[in-house]
């Protein structure tokens, strides 16, 4: 991701949201070729789980051969800009459920960070946490 030391953050592009809005529908459809369009030649996941994963074709075919379907919903997206636009971020808090084939279904809640570069998504950073299972108990 470069070098960052020293450097500050100002309120991003639109054009960095609507990428991220693309690849979203093209995740969402289940379409590997469009998504992978999205992202740069040497594009990495530094997925929820510690692993870390290139991005390709076949990653994402292999992927969406394992579930049913799946549904993707970000709650907002905020983005920043490197003060000399050499880096954009697009922050997103999101669902994420995934419809297994073998009749599992996982959900959570995502906190997502996609880097962008030259119009293209760089690096996707994932924290997860599980679903709410007790808010209908609290009072606001």
């Amino acid at each position: 991701m470069g070098n960052l030391k020293g450097k500050s953050f100002k309120l991003g592009s639109q054009e960095n949201i609507e990428l991220v809005k693309k690849a979203a529908a093209a995740y969402n459809a289940m379409d590997a070729e469009k998504l992978i369009t999205y992202f740069s030649e040497d594009a990495k996941i530094y997925a929820y789980s510690g692993e870390e994963l290139q991005v390709s074709l076949g990653l994402y075919q292999s992927y969406f051969a394992s579930v049913d379907s799946l549904l993707w919903k970000p709650h907002g997206m905020s983005t920043q800009t490197l003060e000399d636009d050499s880096i954009a971020v697009v922050s997103i808090p999101s669902s994420d459920t995934r419809y297994f084939k073998e009749q599992e279904i996982q959900s959570s809640f995502l906190f997502e960070r996609f880097w962008i570069v030259e119009g293209k998504i760089t690096t996707i950073v994932q924290y997860k946490r599980e679903l709410a299972k007790n808010y209908d108990e609290i009072e606001l």
